[in-house]
């Protein structure tokens, strides 16, 4: 029994070996396409499965050793790491992160549970100011009227720089948390992105309440406009990357649980790299853009209707970045992933 099983399935791994070699070996480029990539991948597979079950049924301790030095081999060359450079750079951001953001059920849940409790306690704290008093303190919302109580003045472009500094850290903090404790096991990034939802929601609908001054309401919109879009999107971003490696540590598809959620960590990056170029981008609008009084000394009109319009263009390139390049991508990505099978499966017929 043991025998014909390793028999029958001997000739797989020998050809695992083979296809590890040729891929280990820098003059062989023709075996790097997709068909051989496919085949390897499906060998490797099947070869952990073979692994497993050696170990089950206790074959030969060669065997065993065997196999296990097969499926190391092939793991690091199927998972090898890739040195980062412009193309790769390139790839990944227009490539592959919009079809994960598009695909992945992590980011429509991290969205949902959002934007659903920030307009939710939005539009209740905006009738009911004492709403938002119970949930922020009466503390917070003083300090926020504070903040926007004097008009905005002009600053030099060093102080701008510092700002922007200012920005990148304190909101990429926040998108750290998200992140990371999303990582753990899922559930308490929920909990920090729902609270960040509430906490931002009732204090926009304190501020367009009534019991607060109309040009201290009209300065606040004024100012969260032109980089809102940017930076409550890369928050999301950051609570779906770290809520895609907590749910690969919970459903593990019989992977061991840290491999499971290596390999959704491999999956998850390119939000990562989204969410901290937004980050970035939304620090430069923070302190370039949001605080402005005028524009070019006044001559393209009101500074107010210049953010909204940064914001509206900000928010048509979140969708097209999203829906356009993501459908792009995954029509892409699908159709040589099936070009790819299909040559491997001719090829095995061979």
């Amino acid at each position: 029994m043991v025998d014909e099983l390793i028999a029958k399935r001997e000739p797989d791994w020998k050809e695992l070996e083979r296809l590890a070699a040729e891929l280990k070996s820098a003059r062989s480029k023709g075996a790097r396409d997709g068909a051989t990539i496919a085949r390897f991948a499906a060998l490797y597979r099947a070869t952990c499965a073979d692994l497993a079950l050696a170990e089950a049924r206790r074959l030969p301790p060669g065997t065993i050793r065997y196999l296990n030095d097969l499926v190391g081999v092939a793991h690091n060359l199927l998972y090898r790491r890739q040195t980062w450079d412009l193309k790769t750079f390139g790839r990944v951001f227009f490539f592959d992160a919009p079809r994960w953001l598009l695909t992945d059920a992590a980011f429509w849940a991290a969205l949902a549970l959002f934007w659903i409790p920030f307009w939710t306690c939005e539009a209740i704290a905006a009738k009911n100011p004492e709403f938002a008093r119970s949930v922020v303190g009466s503390d917070q919302l003083e300090h926020l009227e504070e903040m926007y109580s004097k008009p905005f003045e002009e600053m030099d472009a060093f102080d701008r720089v510092g700002m922007a500094a200012y920005y990148v850290q304190h909101n990429g903090g926040i998108g750290l948390k998200c992140f990371a404790l999303g990582a753990l096991f899922a559930f308490p990034g929920l909990y920090v992105l729902g609270f960040n939802a509430t906490a931002l929601g009732v204090s926009f609908g304190y501020m367009s309440s009534g019991a607060v001054d109309a040009e201290v309401a009209a300065r606040f919109a004024e100012f969260t406009t032109a980089h809102g879009p940017f930076e409550l999107t890369a928050v999301v971003l950051s609570a779906a990357a770290g809520m895609r490696i907590g749910f690969g540590l919970i459903k593990t598809n019989g992977f061991a649980r840290l491999d499971s959620a290596r390999r959704a960590a491999i999956k998850a990056s390119p939000a990562m790299v989204a969410a901290f170029l937004l980050f970035c981008g939304a620090a430069l609008l923070e302190a370039f853009v949001s605080p402005r009084p005028t524009f070019f000394w006044g001559v393209f009109g009101d500074a107010a209707a210049i953010k909204r319009g940064i914001a509206i263009f900000s928010s048509a390139l979140l969708v097209f970045y999203i829906v356009g390049l993501g459908g792009v991508s995954w029509t892409a990505k699908r159709g040589w992933t099936s070009a790819s099978g299909e040559k491997a499966a001719k090829g095995a017929r061979r």
